[in-house]
């Protein structure tokens, strides 16, 4: 069987661009009669190429999926419900188990991805710390790497805790429940920044069809495939194939969100589910590709080799000499397929204008000699520009897997060039790597201001259209490969030219700047994934059951370092290389008449109160925090406007976690800011209540934090 890989934001299968459909499987009671080589040939039959598992499957079920020519995607289920900080032995057996199953499993054909982990709940995510959490689940993904390098591997997390997402994974992976088709549009492309670089893959979507129709099951589930791939994601799971489902311990027979029914008969869904092809039925308009270059002669025929195999039935691709001084003359006039135009060394904005000049295309697409562009680009950009009114469109630059220090360190450098956004789909600034426009937008602008040389030009550009009152809209899908600086050296003279272009934008558009730098509206995404760190502010809503728990940032998102190279002094290294670049930037633009460096300005949060209590409850019918929030509320107790607590009374907080186990043994953490008497009544009330109070795991482990 071919293997999967990732490429870009897309997966391969056997080396070629690869939608995933994908099935839950399982886990099933053990009188449900499921027969696994019967059910796969029915799965493989509905046109579904992959099953997703929640445990880490056994030889006989993968072979079995194999022979039916499905890739298996299993979730590896341990106790993460639980503290397992406070617990440790809870995540060193988690660990041991995946990498000793991967040891034993890791090669066989029948596997396709792993997860190592679900939905870790928000409250004990809280409780345990999210930038701790989403640490150890990033140890666990880099242990799976060291065992099978080839499998990709990530954690599939859903909204409310979407911060939790690793900076190591190879691809991103959400639970996601929406029945509104324009809401889940919506939040895949919200999902697109939370990834950065990598693929997004739909890990879970389904509807109960006991409180549904069986038909509008059916459609909603053909959307959702649908939706999945026109939003560029690289898969999508459908939850789940049987009404059977095995959890907690029991037979859940109040749900049923299979595509088959606990007899074994197929739902109306299994009839309509459509086509994935990357195929686009719209009229599409003609393109021309415009790379300019100056003594480009080493990058243009990577660069050439993939604008001429571009996967769009009417485009053209024109090059602009820019007085190279190499040989890059006698490379392009060897070149067929291309048109070229010659220059007197000019300045890339002038180059960039005389393309549009001969350019025959509706659409102008821009990238830089230094760029591969993806097979799908120009169909990826057609799609935004023929379902909207945008003037320009452009996407992400990826950086390709480095292959040495030095490149690995200037990959990860800050400043490099990147989009800006003002919402998901809307941007404020698309890079000229990467900028597609209509020609009767660029003629209305005037096209690039020849007073750029070397960079500026296309912040400049943007901002043009933008007072134009025309909009740019974003592509996740349509991506280019971007080689960054081989050198530190080289990369530090980018910046410097960068602070030389900041300086004329200065001086042409003050208003835009603040102390010491461009004063962006937007978000600026530098293609590294969203997840927390320590310090940052995660909003979790009033009584912290916010369906959707966003953060906010205190600090500059941008890539890390590459896991082969992610070392204590490889990144003493990459913070020298930053500092530098950031001095060099502010003083070449200061030196050349703009603002110089900025004043840092402290971000503060409101202080909560200190927790100084802790207390650990447990109830024989298995009731937790949100129960126990109910009855409190019923007292007086109202959400806390402290973004560290959920409940208040008076001068008292509370914040309380329920770990997920088995209804009848889980437990209730419980920190507190209480007096003596305050704490007191709070258990007399949970004792008439029914709970009681025990020991808790946690006590000693956090009692440090008390004051």
């Amino acid at each position: 069987m071919p293997r999967l890989t990732v490429d870009g934001k897309h997966f391969l299968l056997d080396g070629k661009r690869h939608f995933l459909r994908c099935v839950t499987y399982g886990p099933f009671p053990t009188d449900a009669g499921m027969d696994d080589a019967r059910e796969f040939a029915r799965i493989a039959e509905a046109g579904f190429d992959a099953i997703r598992t929640y445990g880490l499957p056994s030889l006989e079920l993968l072979s079995a999926a194999a022979g039916a020519g499905l890739l298996v995607i299993p979730t590896h289920a341990w106790a993460h419900g639980c503290d397992f900080f406070a617990q440790p032995e809870i995540y060193a057996t988690a660990k041991k188990d995946l990498v000793s199953w991967l040891a034993s499993y890791g090669d066989h054909l029948g596997l396709g991805a792993v997860l190592v982990g679900n939905e870790i709940p928000s409250d004990m995510a809280r409780w345990m710390g999210p930038a701790r959490v989403r640490e150890k689940i990033d140890e666990l993904i880099l242990a799976a790497k060291a065992v099978t390098p080839d499998i990709p591997v990530a954690y599939a997390s859903f909204p409310t805790t979407e911060y939790l997402e690793p900076l190591h994974a190879d691809f991103t992976a959400f639970n996601i429940y929406l029945e509104d088709p324009q809401a889940l549009k919506d939040y895949l492309a919200r999902l697109h920044h939370i990834a950065g670089d990598r693929p997004v893959f739909l890990a879970e979507f389904g509807l109960d069809t006991q409180r549904n129709p069986e038909e509008q099951q059916q459609e909603l589930l053909a959307s959702a495939l649908r939706i999945s791939h026109e939003e560029a994601l690289c898969g999508c799971a459908l939850y789940a194939w049987s009404d059977h489902w095995w959890n907690n311990d029991r037979s859940m027979d109040e749900w049923s969100f299979g595509l088959t029914r606990r007899d074994g008969s197929a739902k109306p869904v299994l009839e309509n589910l459509p086509e994935t092809s990357d195929s686009f039925s719209g009229e599409l308009p003609k393109i021309s590709v415009i790379i300019c270059t100056r003594n480009g002669a080493d990058r243009l025929p990577l660069c050439l080799k993939a604008a001429k195999a571009l996967a769009y039935p009417d485009f053209e691709v024109i090059v602009v000499n820019d007085g190279s001084s190499d040989s890059t003359k006698d490379l392009l006039d060897r070149m067929d397929g291309i048109r070229v135009l010659h220059l007197e060394a000019s300045g890339l904005s002038l180059a960039r204008n005389r393309g549009a000049a001969e350019a025959s295309g509706e659409i102008f697409a821009f990238t830089d000699d230094d760029c591969e562009v993806d097979q799908h680009w120009l169909t990826e950009l057609a799609r935004i520009f023929t379902t909207t009114s945008h003037a320009a469109v452009g996407g992400p630059n990826l950086s390709p897997d480095p292959d040495g220090l030095a490149l690995a360190l200037t990959t990860a450098a800050p400043g490099a060039p990147t989009h800006v956004m003002l919402s998901d789909r809307e941007a404020e600034h698309l890079p000229g790597c990467n900028i597609a426009v209509r020609r009767e937008a660029f003629e209305r602008v005037e096209g690039f201001d020849e007073i750029f040389h070397t960079a500026g030009d296309d912040v400049d550009f943007c901002w043009k259209l933008r007072d134009e009152e025309m909009t740019l809209g974003f592509s996740p899908g349509a991506f280019v490969w971007h080689h960054r600086r081989a050198t530190p050296w080289r990369y530090l003279k980018q910046q410097m030219g960068y602070g030389h272009a900041e300086a004329l934008l200065f001086k042409k558009h003050p208003h835009r700047f603040g102390e010491g730098g461009i004063r962006w509206a937007g978000a600026v995404y530098q293609g590294s994934a969203l997840g927390v760190q320590t310090g940052d502010f995660i909003y979790t809503g009033p009584a912290g059951d916010a369906p959707y728990q966003s953060l906010s940032l205190t600090r500059q998102p941008v890539r890390g370092l590459a896991a082969c190279y992610d070392r204590p002094f490889t990144r003493v290294l990459l913070r020298v290389i930053g500092w530098l670049s950031f001095i060099l930037r502010c003083w070449t633009r200061k030196r050349r008449g703009g603002p110089g460096r900025p004043e840092r300005t402290p971000l503060f949060f409101p202080k909560s109160a200190p927790v100084n209590r802790l207390l650990t409850l447990a109830h024989p019918r298995g009731h937790g925090r949100h129960e126990l929030y109910a009855m409190l509320q019923l007292g007086g107790w109202m959400d806390c406007s402290e973004n560290d607590w959920d409940l208040q009374r008076d001068h008292t907080r509370l914040f309380a976690a329920t770990e997920q186990v088995p209804n009848e043994s889980r437990r209730t953490f419980i920190r507190l800011h209480a007096s003596d008497a305050a704490f007191a009544q709070l258990k007399e009330r949970c004792l008439r209540a029914g709970f009681r109070v025990v020991k808790g795991d946690c006590d000693q482990l956090y009692i440090s934090k008390l004051t």
